[in-house]
């Protein structure tokens, strides 16, 4: 089996991870005894010619393609190279998109076999087995795919969750260039410690894909994990990469228990919602080395966060964010413009939230109305034009007409917000500081400041500023590792 991470169409902005699914995916396969090999067009963007010269060369009886809505056409063009080089190959996609258009894709793409809906690594498995033992004679029995049958769409029954994370391997980074995912000349590499999202935010997928229940890892097979990024890989730096790391307090308490007992002191990030901290909690984080927190923030208007079914208010946005300072954390926040619904009454709300709060990074991002998600659902039915170019659907560029707060609004707030945001002055605080992420937080700023000054020079007229992108379909809450384009 071949497994294909596809590129980033050209302009899009792009995020910096090992893509942790396929490596776990490799993974499950190769401890059960399946051959794998990885074409990673992110880190190495092989032309579709050299692609095809390489499937030639791997001859896969089985290719699997993942991707997210921003990825889905070039996802769409790795399979067609294959079927054309490859007629006799089983082509499966998975991830985000996918899951959620199924029935769609299949329809419009007579190249693509079988698609993977949700959690892949059992599904996956399990077809490889079918294949190396009958060539696939019944599909119908495999849970969680949606494939063709005598011309016709079908669907499978729904596929359980995993239940015992602790059970899959660790993910085959060996199939990855771990050099081209260096940060700040640091090695920084993500961990995922639990799966499955409880909370139902209107713009995001994360329940589609792993489910509504909370799974977590052992604290201990967590350690574990981390000691072996470290002396395998040579990690300087890791994320945690979950959802909401701090979902079960008591857990993430026993995972820092577990670094400190072992002395892992290397520096760290992780996401969490506002409402799933408190200020002792933050403090047993910082003294495992806990460097930086991201916090979904997205509105500073109560009625936007209502609207985006949220579960949290202003306040307590505000006080998360203090406490973190407080705990001498650093805080990259998000939030979300554009959202069907805001004004600019709104927007003014969330600026002026900014200001107050002061965290120390900042992601504005464009509301992206993903297929699947409920926010796709009500500017449908508000009869507002869409996009249909999923090549555009990332959080830097606005995807529908929103007649509230038009484009060149929203474009107009930002730059000034993030010209008044990203200073010098800042840029100076977090160069005197040396730890990891504030030198990159003083890069990013930086580059801000390099092309506030040169773009002018350079183009006339308008210049959309490319920021970065977690890469986890419809969740906000980014990484302040993610690069600028």
């Amino acid at each position: 089996m071949t497994l294909v991470n596809p590129p980033y169409p050209s302009g899009a902005p792009k995020a910096i991870f090992i893509p942790l699914g396929i490596s776990y995916l490799a993974a499950v396969l190769e401890k059960n005894g399946h051959k794998v090999d990885v074409i990673d067009c992110q880190g190495d963007e092989p032309a579709t010619d050299k692609l095809e010269v390489e499937l030639q060369r791997l001859k896969p009886d089985i290719l699997g393609v993942t991707s997210a809505t921003l990825t889905f056409n070039p996802a769409l063009e790795i399979v067609k190279a294959a079927k054309r080089v490859l007629p006799n190959c089983l082509t499966l996609m998975g991830g985000p998109h996918v899951t959620v258009m199924d029935e769609e894709t299949l329809q419009a793409n007579p190249y693509v076999d079988v698609i993977v809906r949700g959690e892949g690594e059992q599904t996956v498995l399990e077809l490889a087995q079918l294949f190396s033992e009958t060539k696939l004679g019944n599909l119908s029995g495999v849970e969680g795919i949606t494939f063709r049958k005598n011309g016709q769409v079908t669907h499978s029954p729904q596929r359980g969750f995993i239940q015992d994370l602790d059970a899959l391997p660790y993910p085959a980074h060996e199939h990855f260039d771990v050099r081209k995912y260096k940060v700040s000349g640091k090695t920084y590499l993500p961990i995922i410690t639990s799966r499955g999202c409880p909370f139902q935010c209107a713009f995001c997928l994360a329940s589609h894909m792993c489910g509504k229940g909370f799974r977590a890892r052992n604290p201990k097979s967590v350690v574990d994990e981390l000691e072996w990024l470290r002396d395998t890989y040579g990690a300087e730096a890791f994320a945690f990469y979950d959802d909401t790391f701090t979902y079960d307090n008591k857990r993430a308490v026993a995972i820092c228990e577990e670094m400190r007992n072992r002395k892992f002191n290397l520096p760290w990030d992780c996401r969490t919602r506002v409402d799933r901290v408190t200020p002792q909690l933050l403090a047993t984080l910082r003294k495992t080395n806990c460097l930086l927190i991201h916090f979904g923030v997205e509105s500073g208007s109560q009625e936007m966060l209502n609207a985006m079914r949220k579960g949290t208010t202003v306040e307590q946005n505000a006080r998360a964010i203090k406490w973190a300072k407080m705990a001498d954390i650093s805080v990259a926040i998000s939030v979300v413009v554009g959202y069907p619904g805001e004004t600019p009454k709104m927007l003014e709300e969330t600026l002026e939230f900014i200001r107050k709060t002061e965290p120390d990074y900042l992601y504005m991002c464009e509301a992206v109305p993903y297929p699947g998600t409920e926010m796709y659902n009500v500017v449908k039915k508000l009869g507002w034009s869409m996009s249909e170019d999923w090549s555009q659907f990332h959080e830097q560029t606005q995807v529908f007409n929103n007649p509230r707060l038009p484009l060149k609004m929203i474009e107009r707030k930002k730059k000034s917000f993030y010209d008044e945001f990203f200073t010098p002055a800042y840029f100076l605080r977090k160069r005197l500081r040396k730890d990891f992420y504030s030198q990159t937080m003083a890069r990013m700023a930086m580059n801000h400041l390099y092309w506030r000054i040169k773009l002018p020079k350079w183009i006339s007229g308008s210049f959309r500023r490319l920021s970065p992108n977690r890469g986890k379909q419809g969740g906000h809450t980014k990484s302040t590792m993610d690069e600028e384009g």
